[in-house]
Formats: C-alpha cells, sequence, structure tokens
C-alpha cells in the first residue's frame, strides 16, 4: 500500500512539473509581458501596488481587469463594477464547461474544489489543455495542469507588479506591444494545431470580423466568432462524415 502511495505521489509530482516546464517560456512570457502592460495602467490611473496585485490575483483576466480599473478610477459604483467585470469575464464561461472535464480526467471534486481550479483557468491554459491533453491519460490531467497554471499565475502577478514598477519610464509603444504578446501566442498555438477545424476558424473569424467592424463596430468581435467557429465546425463534420461515408 505504501508503495502504491508513493508510486502515485511520485506521478502526481512529474504530471505538475511537466505542465510547469511547459508553461516555461513562450506561454509565460506572453502572459506576463501583457501583465506589465496591465501594471502600468493601473499605475497611470493612480492605484496602489497592493490593488495592482490583488485585482489580478482575484479578477485573472486581462479585459475584466481592464474594466475594472478603468471604471474605478472614473469613479463607477460597486454595482457597476462588478457587471463591467462579470461581462467582461463571461467569454471564459464555454472555457470552463469544456474544460473542467478535460482537466479532472474523471476524477471527483467537490463544489469548492471546482471553483477553485476554474479560479486559474486562463485562455492561454485552456488553449494549451485542449492542445496537448488528447494524448495523455486522463489521470496525468490534473497535476499537468495546477503545474501549468502554477507557472503561468506567478507569471502574470509577477508581470503586474514590474509593470507597476516601471510603466512611468517604459514609453508607451512598448507597453501596448507588451499586451499583444499572449494574443499572438494563441494564434501561434492555433496555427500549429493539428485540427485544420481550428486554422479554418481563426481564418474565417478575422475574415468575418474585418468586414464586418466598421458595419457593427466591437460587435464584430462576437459576431466573427460565432459565425467563423459555427462554419469551422460545421464543415469538419461535413468532412469527418465524407470520410466515415
Amino acid at each position: 500500500m505504501t508503495d502504491a502511495r508513493g508510486a502515485a505521489r511520485t506521478a502526481v509530482l512529474r504530471g505538475a512539473l511537466r505542465g510547469a516546464r511547459r508553461c516555461v517560456g513562450v506561454p509565460a512570457m506572453g502572459i506576463g509581458l501583457s501583465m506589465v502592460g496591465f501594471g502600468a495602467l493601473a499605475s497611470d490611473l493612480g492605484f496602489s501596488g497592493i490593488q495592482a496585485f490583488l485585482t489580478t490575483a482575484l479578477v485573472w483576466g486581462l479585459p475584466g481587469q481592464i474594466a475594472y480599473v478603468e471604471l474605478a478610477a472614473a469613479g463607477a459604483p460597486l454595482s457597476v463594477l462588478v457587471a463591467a467585470v462579470a461581462f467582461a469575464n463571461m467569454r471564459m464561461l464555454p472555457m470552463v464547461v469544456t474544460g473542467l472535464p478535460t482537466i479532472l480526467g474523471g476524477r471527483q471534486a467537490g463544489f469548492l474544489q471546482r471553483v477553485f481550479l476554474v479560479q486559474f483557468m486562463a485562455v492561454t491554459a485552456w488553449t494549451q489543455m485542449n492542445a496537448d491533453t488528447p494524448d495523455m491519460p486522463a489521470r496525468s490531467r490534473l497535476p499537468y495542469y495546477l503545474g501549468f497554471v502554477a507557472v503561468l499565475y506567478a507569471a502574470g502577478l509577477g508581470g503586474t507588479m514590474i509593470g507597476y514598477g516601471v510603466g512611468a519610464v517604459l514609453p508607451e509603444p512598448a507597453l501596448r506591444i507588451a499586451v499583444f504578446m499572449t494574443p499572438l501566442y494563441l494564434l501561434l498555438l492555433v496555427a500549429a494545431a493539428r485540427h485544420p477545424t481550428n486554422r479554418i476558424a481563426v481564418v474565417l473569424g478575422a475574415a468575418i470580423g474585418t468586414g464586418l467592424f466598421p458595419l457593427i463596430g466591437d460587435a464584430a468581435v462576437l459576431a466573427a466568432g460565432l459565425i467563423g467557429g459555427s462554419v469551422a465546425i460545421a464543415l469538419g463534420r461535413a468532412r469527418r462524415g465524407a470520410v466515415d461515408g
């Protein structure tokens, strides 16, 4: 029994270290540089370092963080702040619904445990898990995820504080470039995806969003994702049906 428990602990540790190693490099650098831009923004708007740190730690979603600090600096009431952050981060709901079962890999988890796990869910982690887990044993996914998000979270918090400290020194163009590092990483990750459906969705979404933006403004982002993703899924299913037939 002792040997079995020791082997299980070793497997968990190896999975976590594997996830941590996978995050070190481009994923951590992307989220860290993105948060440098946020830290600089928080400093410019008059937030304290602790406030900037806690905003990243508790909201953990760049659109929601930006909405929070900008509205709070403008003196918006608490109800508006809560609604803005909720709506900005609502994009994470589909990722949580689809990603949590993948992460758990058949494990049972209570409500609070699930809340804890999804708190660290980010677009980067969700995308990476979908790319890495298809060939991974189900029981190895949770340790891998925990190792990955631990490094990602630390990079985000560190980037926030670095940006807060050097935001007044760095030129504005450099900060703007930093914010776009994570989207660039995600684009490269999707481009290397094994399933063509992912690449088709990105290409269609980019084309649709570009065409609709002059007509409907920011709503083009939502329309591009909805239409491009739906068409890509339909084409993928039709292709699989033709192959099976």
